[in-house]
């Protein structure tokens, strides 16, 4: 469902990409240096990181946008229904205010909630809601049961 009052948004880069936040979203950002890596972990997980005593997870939405990452060092850490999550951004382009002039359309992507011209750029709204499911659910995977030699395996 298209948001037609945006009247604020956060402009990230993230390569070729513009992706907007909403403010109230958008925590802060963090230098990356070393996260801590998740043995098994899937694609989209980089790793965690320590921020101010909390565990965040960290993500690489080039992967689930399938774009080229270029690698800046800095992540975009927001929260949603106070849990973080943060991602890998290549530049923090600026809050834009007084949108109200601005071009704005539904998304075809249920990753995001509209889509706006700023400035002759395509900016695309972070729908947080629907990237925190879709990142929980490509975290989850069904627990494989395992199979002791000589030892059957219950069936259900």
């Amino acid at each position: 469902m298209i948001n037609t009052a945006i009247s604020k948004v956060w402009v990230l880069r993230l390569g070729s990409t513009y992706l907007g936040v909403e403010p109230k979203a958008f925590k802060e950002v963090l230098e990356v240096t070393q996260p801590t890596p998740v043995p098994l972990a899937p694609a989209p997980l980089m790793g965690l990181l320590s921020n101010q005593g909390q565990i965040v997870p960290l993500f690489d939405l080039c992967h689930v946008l399938q774009i080229t990452p270029s690698g800046s060092g800095i992540a975009a850490l927001l929260e949603f229904e106070g849990q973080p999550l943060a991602f890998m951004i290549d530049e923090v382009v600026g809050l834009r205010t007084n949108l109200s002039g601005a071009w704005v359309a539904p998304s075809q992507n249920p990753l995001f909630s509209a889509v706006l011209e700023d400035d002759g750029k395509t900016v695309q709204i972070l729908e947080v809601r629907t990237l925190f499911a879709k990142l929980s659910e490509q975290m989850s995977t069904p627990a494989q049961a395992t199979a002791i030699p000589g030892q059957a395996i219950p069936q259900a």
